[in-house]
């Protein structure tokens, strides 16, 4: 991973965590969003298929409000795949990837309605957090200039934007944060130099088993949901250095 987009993540996720109030923390999203292209956003819960009080699940409202009053009074929550495609699947997608089954009539009718909104390209990350109903937050535009590299780094800001918009009102954990150990700090700082899991387990003289069961340790202590996460967590917290 380049330290580039280390120094990016980790500003984005220190200005979301010292927001004070939820129009602070999309600020900081939305500029981050912004470079890439992507100006309109939903963050939302989803409820049950077939609810038809979903907008209660709502945290933050990014759309166009022309775009949203469509949505709502043709009732396309119901039919729109990519919503069907989030309470399913874990990971990250590009609108375009949408599987050709779920596109039948109505829901293409959703896609195709949206890009005349303006939202012709778009990402999804779904959201599924412990005894808690999935979520999603998606985010589109006319034209996106997302490349693969850096999905992790739009992956894990959508993350923890939807969680810090959640905890807004909340008691914080007051539990003690469990340390890394010795190896974990120095495989998560091998980690941030981009080094890939098979670079590091040779580095380390182990087995690939061996560096994925550490990093599974470290994303449990730090409640991260992939690398560049953890490297974040782990900066903010002193326990690495790049």
């Amino acid at each position: 991973m380049e330290s580039e987009t280390i120094v990016d993540l980790f500003a984005a996720i220190t200005k979301i965590d010292t927001a004070r109030s939820a129009d602070a923390i999309l600020q900081a999203f939305r500029a981050a969003m912004e470079h890439y292209g992507l100006r309109n956003f939903l963050i939302t819960g989803l409820p049950v298929p077939h609810g038809t009080d979903w907008q209660r699940e709502i945290l933050a409202d990014g759309w166009s409000p022309e775009w949203h009053r469509r949505y709502v009074a043709q009732e396309y929550f119901l039919h729109d795949p990519c919503v069907a495609q989030c309470r399913h699947s874990p990971e990250p997608f590009r609108w375009g990837e949408l599987p050709a089954a779920r596109l039948v009539p109505r829901a293409k009718l959703v896609m195709d309605e949206a890009a005349e909104f303006g939202m012709k390209e778009g990402i999804c990350v779904p959201i599924h957090v412990p005894l808690a109903g999935p979520g999603v937050v998606t985010m589109a535009s006319d034209r996106m200039d997302v490349p693969p590299s850096a999905m992790p780094f739009i992956e894990t800001l959508c993350v923890h934007t939807f969680r810090s918009l959640s905890a807004l009102g909340t008691p914080g954990d007051r539990d003690e944060p469990t340390p890394l150990t010795a190896r974990e700090r120095e495989l998560l700082e091998w980690s941030a130099q981009g080094k890939s899991t098979d670079d590091i387990a040779c580095i380390l003289g182990v087995t690939r088993n061996t560096v994925e069961s550490h990093q599974r340790n470290i994303r449990g202590k730090l409640d991260a949901i992939n690398v560049a996460h953890a490297i974040v967590k782990a900066l903010r917290r002193q326990e690495i250095q790049i």
